[in-house]
């Protein structure tokens, strides 16, 4: 059996049965020099069903990004504010947004966490919004690599501003139907049908996306299609724009390299994940073996590093088995009890320390605080607490409701493998999908 067909059954057999949730659909599409192999499980799941790919999107952003430069119509180099109301940030180029240094936060700052709906946490938050935001913002001062949702919504809007064109316009045009990309698409644009997602148990509402960022929805024969063209590019002005966001721009601290959007790992292959309330997303292309995996999952409980190591093992030849995400161990359970216990007793401060570094630079000590009191000062004693942990290589989730005298609280907690915190968010029940 060829390479792609075998690895392409190979990944959607390793996630098949793996998630808490009825109805979740796994896709694998592996591309290599003789053409592409597709797995789709389970087997009557429909074969045009459309999954959000998160920021998966963020490296079509990228495309079209390059593309409009390629154009005349923008430069890489373009400060923000000859398309953008700044304000103060008027000097952050675009390239900067599109390689994460521009030293914007990953969220906008007019972004309340504690008022968003938890289950569509971007609902009503356009380009209006962001544009508000980027005026409000503080950028770090030395401008470190810092992955900013919000820089790449930004992005969006420049795009629509330089090109004339709406994003969902923009998207289809020049890049969707290029590549023949039928069933996909941002919105209701494009044909196919469209999955619902899963989190937690059941299924979830589909999110309104930061275009941009996000936004765009794909079979997964169609985001074969993707990868196979950033496998090799057509000789069109899209292919290369398509060769160009992938160029290595700006070295990294673990050794690799960013590119527009893309990240390229110290053995040359680019990778980018994404994941939203309800979907998961991996798609990686090594050039060097010549060849790409794209996959989506109707789960958004933190799957995508799951698919992405798998993707990685598959590209290798190897079996991606080891990928499969496992249910975690008791002593998870313990340290997410220990967390809710420091809350209950209003030790926020003990439980920012318990973060790891990036948390802890990322998620002020006082916002826990604030969030903390915000979500249960009205809300009389504590009672009972329950706590369900899911996990995936290199990540653990736990999900704990506390049931107060007047209403419960969930708190999703995060946990890096050492046990450090990686996210905390204290949110009204039922539980939202962790994304990116």
């Amino acid at each position: 059996m060829a390479w792609r067909e075998d690895a392409a059954r190979s990944l959607t057999e390793t996630f098949d049965g793996a998630f808490d949730s009825p109805g979740v659909v796994v896709g694998a599409a592996c591309v290599d020099e003789a053409g592409t192999g597709v797995g789709v499980s389970p087997g009557d799941a429909p074969a045009d069903g459309r999954f959000e790919i998160g920021s998966v999107t963020k490296t079509m952003t990228a495309a079209l990004l390059a593309l409009l430069a390629d154009d005349g119509a923008l430069s890489l180099d373009d400060e923000v504010g000859r398309w953008l109301s700044a304000g103060p940030n008027s000097g952050i180029t675009l390239r900067q947004l599109a390689t994460h240094t521009s030293g914007l936060p990953r969220l906008a700052p007019n972004m309340d966490l504690s008022t968003v709906d938890p289950a569509n946490p971007y609902a009503g938050f356009g380009f209006g919004r962001a544009e508000e935001g980027l005026r409000q913002a503080t950028a770090a001062a030395e401008r470190p690599w810092l992955y900013s949702n919000f820089g790449y919504h930004l992005l969006g809007l420049v795009l629509e501003r330089a090109s004339g064109q709406s994003y969902r316009a923009l998207v289809t045009r020049r890049l969707l139907e290029p590549l023949a990309m039928t069933c996909s698409g941002v919105e209701d644009a494009g044909a196919g049908t469209r999955l619902p997602g899963h989190a937690g148990g059941g299924e979830v509402p589909h999110w309104d996306h930061p275009l941009g960022a996000g936004g765009v929805e794909a079979t997964v024969a169609d985001l074969g299609r993707y990868a196979q063209a950033c496998l090799h590019p057509p000789g069109t002005p899209l292919g290369a724009a398509i060769t160009a966001a992938m160029a290595p721009q700006i070295p990294l601290a673990n050794g690799g390299r960013q590119a527009l959007a893309w990240q390229v790992r110290p053995d040359g292959i680019r990778v980018h994940d994404g994941g939203t309330g309800g979907f998961s997303s991996a798609v990686l292309v090594d050039q060097g073996r010549g060849r790409a995996v794209a996959m989506l999952v109707s789960s958004g409980v933190g799957y995508s590093t799951a698919l992405g190591r798998a993707g990685l093992l598959a590209l290798a030849g190897d079996d991606p088995r080891p990928a499969r995400p496992q249910p975690p161990g008791p002593e998870w359970e313990d340290r997410a009890r220990e967390v809710v216990r420091l809350l209950l007793d209003g030790r926020t401060a003990d439980v920012h320390a318990l973060g790891s570094a990036t948390f802890q630079s990322h998620v002020p000590a006082e916002r826990v605080e604030r969030a903390w009191r915000t979500r249960t000062q009205h809300l009389g004693p504590a009672g009972q607490v329950t706590v369900r942990c899911q996990g995936s290589p290199g990540h653990v989730v736990a999900d704990v409701t506390i049931a107060f005298a007047r209403d419960a609280v969930a708190v999703r907690i995060g946990f890096e493998p050492s046990g450090q915190l990686s996210g905390l968010r204290v949110v009204p029940p039922p539980f939202p999908a962790a994304g990116r």
